[in-house]
């Protein structure tokens, strides 16, 4: 299949033979990479080095890099391209904006200009927060750093194709080693060490596992027609950091007492919305995800208590 350039030149389009191209190795994009591994062809960039062959070291900061990703594209049309890349670290972001800006919307604009089918995954940061439930029809307006770079992420996408933004909520689960661990895993850390956690009674979210994020990205990713437009993943849980705290100690047999409440103007995690909650789309119509829907809170740490290494150092 080709479809014209501007220039009047032949361009060879995307396949469903070609490969999936994960931008990012963070959490999601290392879980969604493990997950389609031995189901097709796999390439990941990301700036640090990768373990199989099919990883591509990119410093997506650089303009360089950013025209090595647009030449990979150009040279492999994957099937989907799915940007997982950071910066990711919200607090980091809140004082450094116009940097992680360039790099987020940059990327974007790569990844539209090739003109092949992607999957931007966003936030529930791009709205304001002011009360829970967000649905994928609502506007937005975000009110921090890490929302105004998404969102602008996902306008530079709209602006060249049927894309797919998914906006998903706060993602769970275990680390991959020198990555930022999770919320979950510094719970788990402190309940592991018997100490005590500050956790923020007044700001509540919607978890999900990274399990779940990963198998709705590669279901997605290998629709034969791709999906476009915006949907939102969430868990079906709505809970204050406090709450899932909680929960954690409890699921670790450790005393749920230990965890403080405390507000999250007191933290790190102050710039964060009040609510960070969305409800899931139907995604019934896309190929392996007809009658799913995500974990909840319990069952979440449960599958982290069965595959648990060694807890990681603190979140940011």
């Amino acid at each position: 299949m080709t479809e014209p350039t501007m220039g009047g030149t032949a361009r060879r389009g995307p396949g469903t033979d070609g490969p999936v191209l994960v931008v990012g190795r963070g959490l999601i994009g290392s879980a969604l990479a493990d997950r389609l591994a031995g189901i097709t062809r796999v390439l990941t960039v990301a700036t640090r080095g990768g373990d199989h062959p099919d990883h591509v070291g990119l410093d997506l900061a650089t303009p360089g890099g950013r025209g090595g990703l647009g030449e990979l594209i150009g040279r492999e049309r994957p099937r989907r391209v799915v940007l997982t890349h950071g910066p990711s670290d919200v607090t980091w972001i809140e004082s450094h904006e116009p940097r992680a800006a360039e790099v987020h919307r940059a990327v974007a604009e790569v990844v539209r200009d090739a003109r092949v089918p992607a999957i931007l995954v966003s936030t529930d940061n791009v709205f304001p927060g002011t009360r829970p439930g967000y649905r994928d029809g609502d506007p937005v307006g975000p009110t921090n750093a890490y929302g105004r770079i998404k969102e602008s992420c996902e306008r530079a996408l709209a602006s060249g194709g049927d894309h797919l933004v998914l906006r998903v909520s706060l993602v769970y689960g275990w680390a991959a080693p020198r990555h930022r661990a999770t919320y979950a895993e510094r719970c788990l850390a402190a309940a592991t060490a018997a100490e005590p956690l500050e956790a923020p009674t007044d700001q509540e979210f919607t978890p999900i596992h990274v399990d779940d994020v990963a198998r709705a990205l590669a279901a997605l990713s290998l629709a034969p027609d791709p999906v476009g437009g915006v949907r939102h993943l969430a868990g079906p849980d709505l809970v204050s950091r406090h709450d899932f705290a909680v929960r954690a100690y409890a699921a670790w047999d450790a005393d749920p007492g230990l965890v403080r409440p405390c507000l999250r103007a007191e933290t790190h995690l102050a710039s964060r919305p009040r609510y960070s909650a969305m409800v899931s789309s139907d995604l019934s119509e896309v190929p392996g995800l007809d009658g799913w829907c995500p974990a909840g809170v319990e069952r979440g740490l449960g599958a982290m208590l069965a595959s648990r290494p060694r807890p990681g150092p603190a979140a940011e």
